[in-house]
C-alpha cells in the first residue's frame, strides 16, 4: 500500500489540546486559519509539549490532502495539489528536541502571493523520530528515521478578498439505512467558487395535513473549492404517520438566505 495515501475519517475542528493514547506529546491548536489579502503575510503559533519520560526529537512535515465525494480524505505529498498551501508556509523551527514535560512554540508563517485569490489548505504533521541505520530505514521515507508517533493539524487559507464563497445544495434522496430506528437521506453539496466554506446542513419535516414542523440534528460540513460532497442526514423514526414535505436546508456565513432542496415522503403506521 502506498504510505502517502491514507484514509482519514474525520477533520478535527476543535481548538483544545489533542492528546492521543499512542503518543506521549500534545499539539495545540489542531486547526490554523489564515485570512490575509493576497500579497500579505500572517503568522500563527503552534505549541508542542513532550509528556514522555525521556528526551524526544520531533520533526514537522507538510502534506496535502484531497476531500473525496463521500467525505473521506486522501493524504498526498506536499505540493501535489492545485490548492496546496505548502509552498506558502515557512516553519520556524521545523525540528525540535524536548526534555520530559518541556514545551516549545513553532511559528507558522504564511506569505500569500499577490493576485492569487484561491483558497489553500494542507496538513502539518508532527512526528517523534528514532534514528536508524541506512539498512533498516523505511524505503518510502528515504530519511534514515522511522515514525513512531504522529499528530496532524490542519492549515486553511481563505483570502480576505475576491470570491465571497458559494455552495449549492440539491438531489435529496432516500438511501438504505443500517439503523432500524432511522431513515437515511443523502444530499449533494457543490462548491463552484474559490473559498473554503463552513456550512451547516439539517433536515426539516413539515406535515402536509397539520402544518407541524420538525427540525433535526445539524451537521457541520467543510466545503472545499471546486469540489462536490455527498452528505448523509438521518431522520429518526419519531414522526407521526402522515405525508411530509422533507427539506434539506443549507446555511453558511455570507449567504443572503437559506438554501434548500425538498422531496415528499410518507410515514406509515
Amino acid at each position: 500500500m502506498n504510505r502517502t495515501a491514507l484514509l482519514i475519517t474525520a477533520i478535527l475542528l476543535n481548538f483544545s489540546f489533542l492528546s492521543l493514547d499512542a503518543q506521549d506529546f500534545e499539539v495545540a491548536p489542531v486547526r490554523l486559519n489564515f485570512n490575509v489579502a493576497p500579497g500579505e503575510s500572517q503568522s500563527r503559533t503552534v505549541t508542542i509539549k513532550n509528556h514522555g519520560n525521556r528526551k524526544e526529537t520531533f520533526s514537522i512535515r507538510l502534506n496535502d490532502f484531497l476531500v473525496q465525494r463521500h467525505g473521506g480524505m486522501e493524504l498526498l505529498p506536499a505540493g501535489s495539489t492545485r490548492n496546496s498551501i505548502s509552498g506558502w508556509i515557512n516553519l520556524n523551527p521545523s525540528f525540535v528536541e524536548l526534555q520530559p514535560n518541556e514545551s516549545a512554540n513553532i511559528q507558522v508563517n504564511l506569505q500569500a502571493p499577490a493576485e492569487d485569490f484561491s483558497a489553500k489548505w494542507g496538513i502539518m504533521s508532527f512526528f517523534t523520530t528514532a534514528e536508524q541505520t541506512a539498512f533498516t530505514a523505511d524505503r518510502d521515507l528515504q530519511t534514515g528515521v522511522s515514525v513512531s508517533g504522529r499528530i496532524d493539524i490542519y492549515l486553511f487559507y481563505n483570502p480576505a478578498a475576491g470570491d465571497p464563497g458559494r455552495v449549492e445544495i440539491g438531489n435529496l434522496q432516500e438511501i438504505a439505512s443500517r439503523n432500524e430506528n432511522e431513515r437515511l437521506f443523502s444530499v449533494n453539496l457543490d462548491n463552484p467558487g474559490e473559498k473554503i466554506v463552513n456550512t451547516q446542513v439539517y433536515l426539516i419535516a413539515s406535515n402536509i395535513q397539520t402544518g407541524e414542523e420538525h427540525k433535526f440534528r445539524t451537521i457541520e460540513v467543510v466545503s472545499y473549492p471546486q469540489t462536490a460532497r455527498i452528505v448523509e442526514l438521518a431522520l429518526p423514526k419519531t414522526l407521526s404517520p402522515g405525508r411530509y414535505a422533507l427539506a434539506a436546508i443549507l446555511d453558511y456565513p455570507g449567504s443572503a438566505s437559506l438554501k434548500g432542496t425538498q422531496i415528499m415522503i410518507n410515514v406509515e403506521e
